[in-house]
């Protein structure tokens, strides 16, 4: 059972998608929706300013105060930035209130991944924007928010996309992992019956469900349905979801290689970073 969603926001459209998604999971399971908003420090500190000589062998630094102007820039940078949290959550209360969803609006100011990795902890389920206010600057490396906060939250996390839509078809890629076991067991508990098809997708390198998997979901009445494809999973969940019209993806936070997927960049990363569909990771 469900008895709080959390959603990260920083006023960006992809945050604006997540918290539709995270209105649209309270309101169907009738829960508590917590809505942070987080005013990146890195934006509203002053910079630490050193000087030394160009022949300094000690390397010795000497602290230079910064420009009263520089120091009312930031201040000002600062108001706006708390304004604008301030109205935004105003207005996605405001959403909450006329669909009758219990409403808790949190406004923190630091590093972002770790605000929100910290405020989910009251929560079951955290969403969050694929990306965030600097999504139209490409990403080739690991570090941004939606990432650090995937790899370090300890509750499961939505990542969403920068358009919403009722989710109602799952797919779930299975490999028969230990976190594969406890998404299925995530999913089945905390949602039931509430999708309208629910695909699981196994390779045939890989180990599909199991009889007592099956014997699982039915006790828990999800009509459920078998794919099996060839090839690697970074390479068919799109494909399959696409051809299917999955809305939604269920995958475990990390395969039956944990360690070599961390390094060398795993199926939950790819997904997390090209899906044009929620992904929905549990640990």
């Amino acid at each position: 059972m469900i008895g709080q969603v959390v959603v990260g926001i920083d006023g960006s459209e992809y945050s604006l998608s997540a918290f539709k998604y995270a209105e649209h999971f309270a309101s169907k399971l009738d829960c508590e929706l917590k809505a942070v908003f987080v005013i990146d420090s890195r934006k509203t500190e002053l910079p630490i300013i050193y000087a030394t000589g160009h022949f300094d062998y000690a390397f010795a630094r000497t602290y230079i105060p910064p420009d009263p102007e520089l120091k009312s820039f930031y201040t000002k940078i600062k108001k706006d930035l708390e304004d604008f949290a301030a109205g935004f959550l105003g207005n996605i209360e405001a959403s909450c209130k006329e669909k009758k969803i219990p409403f808790v609006g949190v406004q923190r100011e630091g590093l972002p991944s770790q605000i929100l990795t910290e405020e989910c902890r009251s929560g079951d389920l955290m969403f969050i924007g694929q990306k965030g206010e600097n999504a139209r600057f490409a990403r080739t490396i690991v570090g941004s928010t939606a990432e650090d906060v995937v790899r370090s939250s300890p509750r499961p996390v939505m990542a969403c996309p920068e358009a919403f839509r009722p989710p109602e078809k799952i797919l779930f890629p299975y490999d028969g992992s230990p976190a594969a076991e406890r998404a299925l067991q995530f999913c089945a508990n905390a949602f039931g019956t509430f999708w309208k098809e629910f695909l699981v997708l196994s390779s045939e390198e890989e180990k599909g469900l199991t009889e007592r998997e099956h014997r699982y979901l039915d006790k828990h009445a999800i009509d459920h349905r078998l794919i099996t494809e060839k090839g690697s999973p970074i390479d068919t969940v799109l494909e399959v979801a696409e051809r299917e019209g999955s809305d939604l993806l269920l995958i475990g936070s990390h395969g039956a290689h944990k360690i070599r997927d961390y390094i060398l960049g795993s199926t939950t990363v790819h997904l997390l970073r090209k899906s044009p569909l929620p992904v929905l990771i549990v640990y």
